[in-house]
């Protein structure tokens, strides 16, 4: 992710962004997809909170995310005849090297609105990941702050816009 207003993401920038997340996940299942189909198995996809969630400042990236959810919810469709199990994996801000590039870029109504969530290590999603796969879950959100921000989305969407709007309005008064 390179957060950015939506009028600074350049259509390369877009486009890269979608070719890497969305794209990605697609090739790499279209090459890997004939030989599971006789063995079964598993894919997980990589999507993001800023999947569930529109986040400013992430037009691109939460435009690829959210397409990585569809596209594995279709597919999940689509393989369980063959014993293929589709998850995809929402992890909150992780501590990676990309956070770090990202707070290089990030829009200070970003950074208000991701200040409540709990950045989390990559060994903390990939514990929760390896926990929640046995569970044959769809979707797998780590953290109890995501969780919680997910199911308000869904629940109370006005609610979580309005929270997300003064946050961001709290940045523009400054």
């Amino acid at each position: 992710a390179i957060p950015l207003k939506f009028e600074a993401i350049t259509y390369a920038q877009f486009d890269d962004t979608l070719k890497v997340n969305l794209y990605g996940s697609r090739n790499t299942i279209a090459a890997l997809l004939p030989h599971m189909k006789s063995k079964g198995g598993l894919i997980v996809n990589t999507s993001s909170i800023a999947g569930t969630i529109g986040v400013f400042g992430n037009t691109d990236y939460s435009a690829s995310k959210f397409g990585l959810i569809g596209f594995s919810e279709a597919l999940r469709s689509e393989v369980k005849q063959y014993n293929i199990n589709v998850a995809v994996l929402c992890p909150p801000d992780t501590a990676t090297p990309g956070f770090q590039n990202e707070n290089m870029t990030k829009p200070e109504e970003t950074r208000a609105i991701s200040e409540g969530a709990k950045l989390m290590t990559s060994d903390q999603v990939a514990q929760i990941l390896f926990k929640e796969l046995p569970r044959k879950k769809f979707m797998i959100i780590p953290g109890a702050s995501g969780k919680f921000s997910v199911v308000m989305k869904r629940l109370f969407p006005r609610l979580v816009n309005t929270i997300i709007d003064k946050q961001i309005k709290s940045v523009s008064k400054k």
